[in-house]
This record gives structure tokens, C-alpha cells and sequence, in this order.
């Protein structure tokens, strides 16, 4: 019986051991946590500025109040201004573009906004040459005095102040010339002017010669010379390298004082467009016995402003 009974439990025993395991599906596969991508570095928009391309002369740039000189290479901030002595010049370049501004004698350019959309300057006193090429949408604007304004996408123009007279010269392309709410578009070989912020007049053709007329007037004994004349609305003069104000109507008038050496007086004349005439004049008293010298007339035909 004893036998029996672990003969039985041996049976038993191989019988459960001889059943294969029963089949346990592999644990899921968990993927790995991906690290996020890090985010791109912020691209910092370096603000265009007006950069110095060629310097002429004597010229300046503020630097705080203070003026200090200007030379090539140098970049012009917001708010910062450049001024040209006599026979002086300074090119600009403004940002990466191709366009050009060039700032002749005897001028004061002032920088304002300057982004990619939108190119600013203030023209203080004096001209700017403008050749202003399109890029995308951006524009370039001049402001001048009495809220005058001068836009333009793409143009080759320029842009003058003397006085209460603001002018606008276009030679390609077109500029909008805004004042006192008005505005008209000046084009390819015309002209338009601004008085004392009023309405724009124009646009006209560009006049190809100077109307300059000189007539002497009662002189006293201490001036070299006393005149008066008339010119185009518009047209600058000098009288002995001195700016002579102009009226609207174009009359001016100006007083010599004599000088050691003085026996001519020089009436310099420029049409906006750049057209120029000279007269010279002999003074009242001459410094020696004789016939007065003959006066002389210089004209000087298509030359640039």
C-alpha cells in the first residue's frame, strides 16, 4: 500500500511537471521621451543706418551738441545731422540698398526713422541729390520746412530749402510733394515749389535757362555797389558768394560795402534744375582814372546742382 500510494504521488507529480508553462506576452514596449527640439534663436533686426560712402571738403556731424568731423566710413543714428561748408559734398549710403544721397556746400541733412519700410530725413537747410532705387515696399520721405514733404518710392531727384522756398527738381521717376493738406506729383523734368508751407505750385517744366536781371540802385558813399533784380521763383542768388533772400514774386535787392580790392560785384544765379548765370558788375567808385571795365555775363548750360 505504502508503495502504491508514492507510486501515485511520483505520477502526479511528473504530470504537472511535464506540462509546458503556459505562454506570458512580453511587458508593451514603452518608447523613450523625446527631448524637445530647443527654439531657434531670435533673429535681432539690426536698424538700417546712413552710412558714409564719400566726404569733400569740410563736413560735419553732431555728436550730441557738439560738432565734430565727419569722415568716410562713418554711420549716421537717428536724430544725429551732417552740415557741408562751402565747397563742400558728403555721399550717403542708407542701409544695404544701391540708393545714394548727396548733400552739397553749404547744407544741413538731418536722419530720422530709418527701417526697413520706411527711409526718413529732415532737410534743414541748403539741397539733397537724391538717387533713390525701389526696394520691396519701403519709402523713402523729406521733410523741410512748414511741414513740407517730399516721397517717393523710386526717383531720381532734388530736393532744395533756402529761406521760406522749398523746391523739388525730379529727373526720373516721380515725388509726391505734400504741403498745407495739397499735393501734387511731380515727374520726370518737372519742377514744384512750396512758399512758407503754403500749397504746392506746379508741377512745371524745368526751366533750361536763368532769368537773372540786375539794375543798380542809388548807392551811398560807403557801399561798393547797391542793386536790386529779378529772377524765377525759385531760382537762388548770390551776391558776392552771400545768399540774397528772394521774394515770392522773385525780386531781391542787396547792398555791397566797399572793400580793399573790391571793384567788381558777382551776382550768382542756379535754377533748381542746376541751370546757373553770373553777372559782374563794377562797383559805384572806381579805383583808378579810365573807362570803366566792360561788365561780363558767364552762362553755364546743363550743368549738375
Amino acid at each position: 500500500m505504502l508503495v502504491l500510494v508514492l507510486l501515485l504521488v511520483l505520477g502526479a507529480g511528473g504530470f504537472f511537471l511535464g506540462r509546458s508553462a503556459p505562454d506570458v506576452p512580453p511587458p508593451p514596449q514603452v518608447a523613450a521621451p523625446v527631448a524637445p527640439a530647443p527654439a531657434p534663436a531670435p533673429v535681432v533686426e539690426v536698424a538700417p543706418r546712413a552710412r558714409v560712402v564719400d566726404v569733400v571738403g569740410a563736413v560735419e556731424r553732431t555728436r550730441g551738441e557738439a560738432w565734430m568731423e565727419l569722415r568716410v566710413g562713418d554711420s549716421l543714428a537717428p536724430d544725429e545731422a551732417v552740415r557741408t561748408g562751402p565747397g563742400a559734398r558728403v555721399d550717403l549710403q542708407v542701409g544695404d540698398e544701391a540708393s545714394r544721397l548727396s548733400i552739397p556746400e553749404r547744407s544741413e541733412v538731418r536722419v530720422g526713422e530709418l527701417t526697413r519700410d520706411v527711409h526718413s530725413l529732415s532737410l534743414e537747410r541748403g539741397r539733397i541729390d537724391v538717387d533713390y532705387g525701389e526696394s520691396q515696399a519701403r519709402v523713402l520721405r523729406v521733410r523741410s520746412q512748414g511741414g513740407t514733404v517730399a516721397e517717393t518710392r523710386a526717383a531720381r531727384f532734388t530736393m532744395l530749402r533756402r529761406g521760406t522756398l522749398v523746391a523739388v527738381v525730379t529727373r526720373g521717376g516721380a515725388v509726391d510733394l505734400s504741403s498745407a493738406g495739397a499735393r501734387i506729383q511731380v515727374g520726370a523734368g518737372q519742377q514744384g515749389i512750396v512758399f512758407d508751407g503754403a500749397r504746392p505750385v506746379g508741377p512745371e517744366p524745368i526751366p533750361l535757362d536763368v532769368l537773372l536781371k540786375v539794375a543798380r540802385a542809388p548807392t551811398a558813399n560807403t557801399l561798393c555797389l547797391s542793386l536790386s533784380g529779378k529772377v524765377r521763383v525759385g531760382t537762388e542768388v548770390w551776391v558776392e558768394d552771400e545768399p540774397a533772400e528772394v521774394s515770392e514774386d522773385g525780386s531781391f535787392r542787396a547792398d555791397v560795402p566797399q572793400a580793399p580790392g573790391r571793384s567788381r560785384v558777382k551776382v550768382f544765379a542756379r535754377e533748381p534744375g542746376g541751370a546757373t548765370r553770373e553777372v559782374s558788375l563794377t562797383c559805384r567808385f572806381r579805383p583808378t582814372a579810365g573807362p570803366p571795365p566792360s561788365e561780363s555775363v558767364k552762362f553755364h548750360w546743363n550743368e549738375a546742382p
